[in-house]
């Protein structure tokens, strides 16, 4: 009896020494356990996007957006008191586009010389605006007896919605409209035609939003 537990012992100490020895002495790798499934048929679904849309321009700007955060008082009271500013900052870019109508008229204005005025759809920004994360500052103008202004956390939602606002107002549309303009009378001259025949190199194309 005394034997077999000894032996079982024996048996049990050079697994284990044999478990140290690999643990202490030897190396290890990494790799693929499990076979990546890429695209099984049954473990994805795809959901097409209705109509196209056709990127024009983008419009790269350094933008802030401010919070102000102040105390609040019966009758007023508070007034004098210091506001906290709360800023956030970033490298923002707005993507201008215009839907890919099913039809595009080009009409012909001028013979001598040669010029065409086309319509293009409304152009719209891609949302939502795209940020640089990595650019994203935030600072605070905090005194002693400010109140707490928001966290970054809470100031990112102001900003995509600022962003948002921002990138449908005149002055922004205007900044890339001749850039939009040129990108679709390059479209124009690849894929339109006046009365069956290809456009001219000479031909003006006059652009209308």
């Amino acid at each position: 009896m005394k034997s077999v537990k000894f032996t079982i012992f024996a048996f049990a100490g050079s697994v284990l020494l044999f478990f140290a020895a690999g643990y202490f002495l030897g190396s290890y790798k990494t790799r693929e356990a499990i076979g990546s499934e890429h695209l099984a048929a049954d473990k994805y679904r795809v959901v097409r996007t209705p109509g196209g849309m056709l990127e024009v321009s983008i419009l790269s700007k350094q933008e802030k957006i401010s919070r102000q955060t102040s105390w609040t008082c019966p009758l007023d009271l508070c007034s004098k008191l210091p506001k906290t500013t709360s800023e956030i900052s970033a490298e923002v870019h707005y993507t201008y586009r215009v839907p890919l109508a099913e039809y595009w008229v080009l009409e012909k204005i001028s013979d001598e010389p040669l010029r065409y005025r086309l319509k293009a759809p409304k152009l719209e920004p891609k949302l939502p605006v795209a940020v640089s994360l990595s650019t994203i500052r935030e600072s605070s103008n905090k005194e002693i007896i400010s109140p707490s202004g928001p966290v970054l956390q809470k100031m990112l939602p102001y900003l995509g919605q600022e962003l948002a606002n921002r990138a449908v107002t005149a002055p922004y549309i205007q900044a890339q409209n001749d850039a939009a303009a040129k990108t679709i009378e390059e479209f124009a001259r690849k894929w339109m035609s006046a009365d069956g025949e290809r456009i001219l190199a000479d031909a003006k194309i006059e652009i209308v939003f």
